[in-house]
């Protein structure tokens, strides 16, 4: 059986075209989300956030720890704070370009299915060129509206997504449902400068008409929702969140 048949059997309901590189599984055409997602949702703004997410996963090896690379780390190793064995099936939310589907794919191997989702078109064609494996298959997804069955997926990547959703109470609320019971989960999110640099970050956010998380902010939503086995670790201007899903 193909991704794109694992895929649709995942589906609360079949898709109008099954064809494409990648599904488009959004009803009506939303709105803007803020001045970043824009940005995002362009041509221009995809291929410079590819190049910016492809230069981390050429260099995170070889950073030292000293600076920063162990937390480097942590970012672009997804697959190994899931605890992916092989066979899982995994929703790779915000996939982007596709950086961390591709480690996501070789993780669960050819007996997995790894689904990259993102709102936005250029995103989701540079991630289907760039992703050659066969248990790989993309759709365009709303993160406020999943989709997916309940309880369809082992595990969940969500990097830098949740501060772009306009109601994160709803986004998370969709996460938990997909998830199967027990399921791992690994959160990016962008973090609010320390101390009196607050300020600086809160414009920034204000600018880019996104949400900026605090310490403890994202670990304690999910601890309040059920998770457990929460851990947060500050990775400077990203959050780097891992919880497993209420049983």
């Amino acid at each position: 059986m193909s991704a794109r048949d694992r895929l649709v059997a995942l589906l609360a309901e079949p898709p109008a075209d099954r064809g494409g590189p990648w599904l488009d599984l959004v009803e009506g055409r939303p709105g803007s989300r803020g001045r970043l997602q824009d940005a995002w949702e362009s041509t221009t703004g995809a291929g410079g956030y590819d190049g910016v997410l492809g230069i981390g996963d050429r260099v995170e090896a070889y950073v030292p720890d000293l600076l920063g690379g162990s937390l480097l780390r942590s970012f672009y190793r997804v697959d190994e704070r899931l605890g992916l064995a092989g066979g899982e099936t995994v929703l790779d939310l915000a996939c982007g370009p596709g950086t961390l589907t591709r480690r996501l794919a070789r993780a669960v191997g050819r007996r997995g299915l790894v689904i990259g989702a993102d709102l936005s078109e250029p995103m989701l064609e540079r991630a289907a060129r760039s992703t050659p494996f066969a248990q790989v298959d993309f759709a365009r997804m709303d993160a406020m509206d999943l989709p997916l069955r309940d309880a369809t997926v082992d595990a969940l990547s969500c990097s830098l997504c949740l501060h772009l959703v306009p109601d994160l109470a709803t986004s998370l609320a969709e996460i938990t449902r997909v998830l199967r019971p027990g399921g791992s989960a690994a959160f990016a999110v962008p973090a609010h400068a320390p101390g009196p640099l607050r300020a600086f970050s809160e414009v920034l956010a204000q600018v880019g008409q996104a949400r900026f998380f605090g310490p403890g902010d994202l670990a304690s939503t999910l601890r309040r929702r059920g998770f457990s086995e929460v851990r947060e670790r500050s990775l400077g201007g990203i959050r780097v969140v891992d919880a497993v899903a209420p049983v």
